[in-house]
């Protein structure tokens, strides 16, 4: 920007004086001073001519308003350097600095018309293209700002910060491939540059891609370490359930920064998911030597303890920290402990006492359905749920589902949806409620308006893994949309590696599509990770006499039968290995 540093005291009054003298002596268009008005919101024109431009009236003013501009008087500096331009219109340090002083004063619009106006004026100005795109990107106008990104860019395209805010506004509309381009091209001069990475990193975890975000993340971390990076790579890999690799990344955080509880909570939130629990309360027990929040570690300690189930010790922590003080939380899980003892009565007791303001309340109202379900109380679950839902302030879109099943574990389909469509009408786009509708059609065999629902959930969330896994698996069990059914189930592979029934979905996709070598290989491992599902073992038998291997198939099929439960599956199977025989 060409603003000048504002002149004040006796330098202003000397300036002030030296100028003052000089207009009189040369003549301007306004020899008084300026009022404390507003002037017309555009100079009048008098480009064209030398002789129509005076440069001592038109600095005169200038330095009038960055004075006034020091003191806040905003009105009296937008009217000093709207005369400025009245002698001057061409005056760029004037035509830079008003656009400036007008977002002071809340006038964004304002502002970039100005901006605008310059544009037009001179297309390379670089500057006022840069705070015009910022107002657009302020006003919603993305596409405005793209263009003008994208017009910047053609007048210096090694401007790297132009090339990131590009990228990231073509991400914000989707467009991730053009995103991916536009900052790629920065790698061209410096493999490594860390922005180029790092904007390409958190792009791949915007479009689902994250095997090419873990990537670009790793190539990162060894030049560019940090806290707050290792903080952002856990957290990807955490959503991939990459639990090892989570905990080693907040261990090199603690190796440096042994103090830092929230990467050593991190660990422990890691080990836990890991199934190594002890590691997790050894932790715990070095953070409360140095934690400030004590009671919170305790909390903590308890939660791991009762994923353990090791329930008495829980029950001892929890208990010592309501004698120091209420906890609601504490509260929550001791109704836990309670429930897992099958003292529901007791359970209920702690419940009751988290109000509505506590941050466990909606928990505690799920655990409270479902006691109240279990000791064959479901009139009074469904009046308490109701009060709820009656208050607006209260209400929320998991009580629409818990009332829901309840009336159809009841044999009450009709109330079920209705309460469902209830939530769904105040809530349009929660994808649990939208997913719970999807499954409540399944379950009356509905099937084209749950896979209608299941689409909706995955349009509002595109990486909700369960809805992906549906819409997958039934696309492959009725022969349709097997390309688009693939894709989906991949997705949902991608976001949870390691889950055996979305291996079992990818491997019944590939039987659909006729690639019964790819199918056996799925299925086979979906059966290690997931040996007590029978539907799994059934397909399993189905690939292997599909492929010959009769035997095999009898051997599945009699492992599903004696896992099945329903008689009607057992005949099922008993038929299926009766006719390959």
């Amino acid at each position: 920007m060409n603003g000048r540093k504002t002149l004040v005291s006796s330098s202003f009054l000397l300036l002030f004086f030296s100028l003052s003298l000089q207009i009189l002596l040369t003549g301007c268009a306004d020899k008084t001073v300026p009022p404390v008005s507003v002037a017309p919101a555009a100079a009048p024109s008098m480009a064209g001519s030398d002789e129509k431009r005076d440069l001592s009236c038109s600095y005169f003013y200038f330095l009038w308003g960055t004075h006034a501009e020091s003191n806040k008087k905003y009105s009296e500096a937008q009217d000093a350097y709207e005369k400025a331009l009245i002698c001057d219109p061409d005056a760029d340090y004037v035509l830079k600095k008003l656009p400036i002083l007008l977002l002071k004063m809340g006038k964004q619009h304002a502002a970039a018309q100005w901006l605008r106006d310059a544009v037009e004026k001179n297309p390379n100005d670089i500057d006022s293209q840069l705070l015009l795109a910022r107002l657009d990107v302020n006003f919603g106008d993305l596409d405005g700002a793209i263009r003008i990104y994208e017009k910047i860019l053609e007048l210096a395209p090694d401007n790297t910060t132009v090339r990131l805010r590009l990228g990231y506004l073509y991400s914000q509309q989707g467009r991730y491939k053009e995103g991916e381009e536009t900052i790629k091209v920065l790698l061209l001069k410096d493999p490594d540059s860390y922005l180029a990475l790092l904007y390409l990193a958190r792009l791949a975890v915007q479009s689902a891609d994250f095997e090419g975000a873990a990537a670009f993340y790793e190539k990162i971390l060894p030049h560019h370490w940090s806290p707050e990076l290792v903080f952002e790579m856990a957290e990807l890999y955490g959503k991939r359930e990459q639990y090892k690799r989570v905990e080693e990344l907040y261990a090199s955080v603690l190796k440096k920064e042994p103090d830092n509880e929230q990467a050593a909570l991190g660990r422990v939130h890691a080990l836990l998911l890991s199934d190594q629990g002890k590691d997790a309360l050894e932790e715990l027990a070095r953070i409360r030597q140095f934690s400030k929040n004590t009671t919170n570690i305790d909390l903590i300690t308890s939660r791991v303890l009762i994923r353990m189930r090791k329930f008495d010790k829980a029950n001892t922590l929890l208990e010592k920290v309501l004698a120091r003080e209420e906890s609601s939380a504490a509260r929550y899980m001791l109704a836990v402990v309670r429930y897992e003892a099958n003292k529901k009565e007791a359970a209920l007791a702690h419940l009751r006492k988290i109000s509505h303001g506590d941050v466990e309340f909606e928990d505690s109202v799920t655990l409270r359905t479902r006691i109240l379900s279990e000791v064959n109380k479901s009139a009074e679950a469904m009046a308490f749920l109701q009060k709820l839902i009656d208050k607006s302030d209260r209400r929320q879109p998991q009580y629409y589902i818990l009332l829901a099943e309840l009336y159809a574990k009841a044999d009450q389909p009709g109330a079920a949806h209705e309460f469902l469509t209830k939530g769904i009408e105040l809530y349009p786009d929660n994808v649990s409620l939208l997913f719970a509708h999807g499954l409540l059609l399944e379950q009356e065999k509905r099937q084209d308006e749950a896979i209608a629902a299941m689409e909706k959930v995955v349009a509002l969330q595109p990486d909700h893994v369960e809805a992906l896994n549906y819409l997958g698996y039934t696309w492959a069990d009725t022969r349709v949309n097997l390309d688009k059914a693939l894709e989906y189930i991949r997705k949902a592979q991608g976001l949870k590696p390691g889950n055996g029934f979305i291996l079992d979905s990818l491997g019944w996709v590939y039987f659909r599509m006729g690639d019964l070598e790819k199918a056996r290989v799925e299925m086979e491992h979906a059966v290690a990770l997931e040996p007590g599902d029978p539907n799994i073992h059934e397909h399993l038998g189905d690939i292997y006499e599909a492929s010959g291997l009769k035997e095999k198939a009898r051997s599945a099929w009699r492992k599903a039968k004696e896992l099945f439960k329903e008689t009607e599956m057992k005949e099922k199977m008993q038929q299926k290995i009766d006719a390959s025989r």
